[in-house]
């Protein structure tokens, strides 16, 4: 008879188990939402950042969701803005499931999730949970975007693995590109977009790189904290990150470590670097 052990770590998160047990739904739904139910309350997912995060198809991700939908464990709302027109579908995740609203002439089970719908901000899933999730232990940052990891996932197939990891390479191009307003930062920089390029090329090898370890600044970070920081670039860290190349004075032997070192201190260092600037300026410096 075998026997299976299970070897804990230090991190652990609690919510209600009632998904697990409920036998309606397939096994990729009730890891997908027990995945959305341990990441942070305010947390913004998109159907590109689910599908990168899960090493699954948009559709697969969409079959996962309209499940939910369908089983009561997601609600959907449009939301308006300012001036009443549509602007986004808000989902509602529920740790227990819902009963439809009787009253309503259109419920949302009869509603698939589609690529396109009307809203503006067509795959912006902005949930905000029913119950409030506990955490057992305080987190690091680095836990808050989890992804899959080269060093531990069981890979696919030989025949399979080249191409698989060009999907996978194409996602996470997307994901990133997303994060950053690509296409208003070539806009807004229209002599630096292949400057621009380098940059997203950069973080796609990086992130997809299978090494436990990552050198930055001639220290080595673990994979994990080095992906987590660049997938939480946004486009000011990415001027930010030109800002710094145009004021360096010093010649750059390795523009990419240079790069990298930028871009994984961005979050860190952003804020004392334009004050320096504001307080250089006032005093005329």
């Amino acid at each position: 008879m075998a026997v299976f052990r299970v070897e804990r770590t230090r991190d652990y998160t609690v919510m209600s188990n009632y998904h697990l047990k409920d036998k309606r739904l397939t096994l990729k739904s009730k890891g997908l939402l027990s995945q959305m139910l341990s990441l942070p309350d305010d947390w913004d997912y998109t159907l590109s950042g689910l599908s990168v995060i899960n090493r699954e198809s948009k559709d697969a991700i969409r079959s996962a969701l309209n499940e939910l939908e369908a089983a009561g464990y997601i609600r959907r709302r449009q939301t308006t803005d300012a001036s009443g027109k549509f602007s986004s579908n808000e989902y509602i995740i529920y740790e227990r499931p819902e009963e439809p609203e009787p009253s309503s002439e259109n419920p949302t089970t009869e509603k698939p999730m589609t690529e396109k719908p009307s809203s503006g901000n067509p795959t912006q899933l902005n949930t905000k949970k029913s119950i409030t999730k506990k955490s057992i232990t305080d987190l690091s940052s680095t836990d808050s975007f989890p992804f899959p990891s080269g060093e531990t996932a069981a890979g696919p197939p030989e025949a399979n693995r080249r191409e698989t990891d060009t999907d996978q390479m194409e996602l996470y191009r997307d994901l990133i590109k997303e994060n950053i307003s690509y296409e208003i930062l070539r806009q807004d920089m229209p002599y630096d977009c292949d400057r621009l390029d380098e940059i997203v090329e950069l973080m796609v090898e990086t992130v997809c790189s299978t090494r436990k370890q990552i050198r930055v600044s001639g220290s080595d970070y673990p994979a994990q904290v080095v992906k987590s920081r660049l997938l939480k670039l946004d486009s000011e860290h990415i001027r930010f990150v030109f800002d710094c190349l145009k004021q360096n004075t010093t010649r750059v032997r390795n523009i990419r470590q240079y790069l990298l070192a930028v871009l994984f201190n961005a979050p860190t260092t952003i804020g004392n670097y334009y004050s320096a600037l504001v307080n250089h300026d006032m005093h005329g410096g």
